[in-house]
C-alpha cells in the first residue's frame, strides 16, 4: 500500500493518523518498557546499517529511501516525528562513520598489499593479483565515496536545515 506513494504523502497521512494531542510518544516515556524501547530502537538503526554495509548500502535504494524518509519525517509538523526521525538520523550517521572507518582501513590495506605485489620483480609479480587489488581498492574507494555523500545529505538535510 505504501510502496506507491511518495514520502511526502506517507508523512502527510502518518501526520493525519497521528494523535498528537496526547503529546506523549515512546521516545520521552520514562517507564521502564519505553527505556528499553527507546534502547532497541537506537540499536535497530546501527545493526540494520551495520547488516548492509557490504552490499545494501551501496545499491542507491533502500538505505536512500530510509534517508529521504528521514529527512522528510524531521521536518514534520509532529514534535514526535521530528524528535524519532531525528535521533534515528543521529544514529544512522554514527552508523555509517564506523563504516567510512571499516571502509577506510580495508582501503589502506588493500592499497599496502597492491603496493607489496608492485614493487616485487617482474618475473614474481602475479599480475592477476595486481589486477584484482587494483579492482578491489577502486570498489573501496567508490564505497567511501557513497558514504561521505550519505553522511553529507544527512547532515545537511536534517541538522543544517533544521538548527
Amino acid at each position: 500500500m505504501y510502496s506507491r506513494l511518495s514520502h511526502a504523502d506517507i508523512i502527510r497521512r502518518m501526520t493525519e493518523e497521528f494523535d498528537e494531542d496526547s503529546g506523549e510518544y515512546p521516545l520521552i516515556q520514562s517507564s521502564p518498557v519505553w527505556k528499553r524501547f527507546r534502547s532497541n530502537f537506537v540499536e535497530f538503526i546501527q545493526v540494520l546499517i551495520r547488516q548492509c554495509q557490504y552490499s545494501i548500502i551501496y545499491d542507491q535504494c533502500m538505505i536512500d529511501q530510509v534517508i529521504s524518509l528521514l529527512t522528510g519525517l524531521t521536518d514534520s509538523q509532529v514534535r514526535a516525528f521530528r524528535h524519532t526521525s531525528t535521533l534515528a538520523a543521529m544514529k544512522m550517521m554514527t552508523a555509517l562513520v564506523d563504516v567510512a572507518l571499516n571502509v577506510s582501513i580495508n582501503r589502506d590495506n588493500t592499497q599496502r598489499q597492491y603496493e607489496a605485489e608492485r614493487s616485487k620483480v617482474q618475473n614474481r609479480r602475479a599480475s592477476d593479483r595486481l589486477e584484482v587489488l587494483m579492482q578491489r581498492r577502486q570498489e573501496l574507494e567508490e564505497n567511501m565515496e557513497e558514504v561521505k555523500n550519505m553522511l553529507v545529505y544527512i547532515f545537511k538535510g536534517v541538522f543544517v536545515h533544521r538548527y
